[in-house]
């Protein structure tokens, strides 16, 4: 579903000025929006599993403005993460390429 959104944001010769797009905008914001959607109702089952009661209206309010911000901010730091390995490996992108594509994946079965 984000393939090319993973594509772009690994990419070494990515700009942050691309984002300014409308088409990267919107996928930008929608995996924002998906995936904090979908941790915030995950950590109100665990409070429902736990707790027997779900999280509060302020409680969940605080949650979805904390998850946004660890989401766009996680977009940065992929970004600039990339761009750091890039200049490791003197600007190799199929090492690059790579690297990163064997630590997302070996990142995502630890999660």
């Amino acid at each position: 579903m984000f393939t090319n959104l993973y594509i772009l944001t690994t990419d070494p010769n990515f700009q942050f000025k691309n984002v300014m797009y409308p088409k990267i905008m919107y996928l930008f914001l929608l995996s924002i929006a998906f995936h904090t959607f979908i941790y915030a109702i995950f950590i109100n089952l665990i409070s429902y599993v736990f707790y027997n009661k779900f999280l509060s209206h302020s409680i969940n309010l605080r949650l979805i403005l904390v998850l946004l911000l660890i989401m766009i901010f996680g977009y940065i730091g992929r970004i600039l993460h990339v761009k750091e390995i890039y200049k490791s490996f003197n600007y190799n992108q199929d090492k690059t390429t790579d690297y990163i594509n064997q630590h997302y994946n070996s990142w995502i079965f630890t999660g």
